[in-house]
């Protein structure tokens, strides 16, 4: 019984009405190294029987805890409350009442107040905005001017500005309520997948090296 709400914290379900933003190449990462990890587990278990086995199956596991934080948990959450960052080992949450204002650019901001809040998804560097940005004039043959004209430039990042301004927007015409100030916390099933691993990493490796 004990199980859902665990679960739920790991892989919290996204609220109805809600969007959620995260880049798909991450999430198709994260997946690939837990079949990795998982198949190369079920071979350790089967023929592993001394010390390099053991720091083996740890660094396997760690890579899921890692694959999990990088990969697979980091995303940004809006529903008719909020915006939520979930980053590496924090969440940030922003209510709508809080928000001042949304930026893009190489990255996601939320500003509330003196304080401004990066998600770590939809990250761009200059470097790979430009290459994007060529890519999309070639693209932009292929389609009819009206499209074009909208899709020119645009990276993933700026379309994710775009909808959560809109939404920010949106949510500003109504009236505020509950709390407005922004909540920064952290994300305990991520620092624990993570650290314990890492634990049990440097003891196997101790317990081989001796």
């Amino acid at each position: 019984m004990a199980i859902a709400p665990v679960t739920a914290a790991v892989f919290p379900k996204t609220p109805a009405g809600g969007k959620v933003f995260r880049p798909p190449a991450a999430r198709f990462f994260g997946w690939a190294w837990m079949v990795f990890a998982a198949a190369n587990l079920v071979d350790i278990i089967w023929r592993g029987d001394d010390d390099a086995s053991l720091v083996a199956a740890t660094i396997m596991i760690l890579g899921c805890g890692i694959a999990y934080v990088a990969g697979l948990r980091p995303r940004i959450v809006a529903d008719d409350e909020a915006v939520r960052f979930h980053n590496l080992i924090r969440d940030v949450r922003v209510p709508w009442g809080a928000v001042e204002r949304i930026e893009g650019g190489d990255g996601v901001y939320v500003h509330a107040g003196e304080r401004r809040f990066r998600a770590f998804v939809l990250q761009i560097s200059p470097r790979n905005r430009a290459r994007m940005e060529a890519k999309a004039r070639r693209e932009e043959r292929k389609l009819p001017d009206s499209v074009a004209e909208y899709v020119r430039g645009r990276t993933q990042t700026d379309y994710a500005v775009e909808q959560l301004r809109e939404m920010a927007e949106e949510q500003s015409r109504r009236p505020s309520t509950g709390a407005t100030e922004p909540v920064v916390t952290w994300a305990w099933p991520a620092v624990v997948a993570v650290a314990v691993p890492a634990a049990a990493f440097l003891v196997a490796a101790v317990s081989a090296l001796v």
